[in-house]
């Protein structure tokens, strides 16, 4: 009898918890996996919204590493993260030190907002259009929310033409392998006419 009170008293906790969270004027602490609203990810105060404008952030410079990646397989990680939380980027490349581009507004609950170039350059890295406290608090929490999820399976080839090689990055289960290859001088003579000429 006095389990069935305890487990009933358990169900109703959890009952009143969800109903708390759906609300808005609530006091409880929801999950920061929080429902889609509207293209919008809400996360430690800050609202973030892909966008699909480059001449947003037109005159950014980096910022910010994407939090603490000391290796090509933590790179590529957090890019499955990036596809996990936000889906396909702006572009991709297979040039590694351009491999691809987000570009990601947040916005805090006061309206207040920044515009973030979340991209690929070896590592992850993030521009943003103003450089200030604000602006490193709401990268901080787009790094956190980003990182609530599972990276995306993914494979691609991507080339470093500064030390003439070639990687092929894939990401799977969670875990990154990258195989690299030295590619030929005809190979690196074509991929720097496509990308710089």
């Amino acid at each position: 009898m006095i389990k069935r009170i305890l487990l009933l008293l358990f169900l109703i906790s959890i009952t009143l918890f969800s109903l708390g969270c759906n609300k808005k004027d609530s006091p409880l602490e929801c999950s920061k996996d929080n429902p889609k609203e509207d293209n919008l990810e809400v996360t430690m105060g800050f609202s973030f919204e892909l966008l699909q404008d480059i001449s947003l952030i037109d005159g950014s410079s980096y910022f910010m590493d994407f939090g603490e990646l000391n290796s090509q397989e933590d790179a590529a990680i957090a890019e499955g993260k990036l596809l996990s939380a936000f889906g396909d980027p702006l572009f991709t490349s297979e040039n590694y030190e351009n491999s691809f581009e987000y570009i990601i507004r947040a916005t805090d609950e006061k309206g207040e907002s920044v515009v973030f170039s979340v991209y690929g350059m070896g590592i992850v890295s993030i521009g943003a259009d103003r450089q200030d406290d604000f602006a490193k608090k709401a990268a901080s929490a787009l790094i956190e929310y980003v990182n609530t999820f599972a990276p995306a399976d993914y494979s691609r080839t991507v080339y470093y033409l500064d030390f003439n090689t070639q990687l092929d990055i894939k990401v799977k289960n969670g875990k990154a392998v990258i195989v690299q290859s030295q590619i030929s001088k005809e190979k690196m003579i074509e991929l720097f006419n496509k990308w710089y000429k």
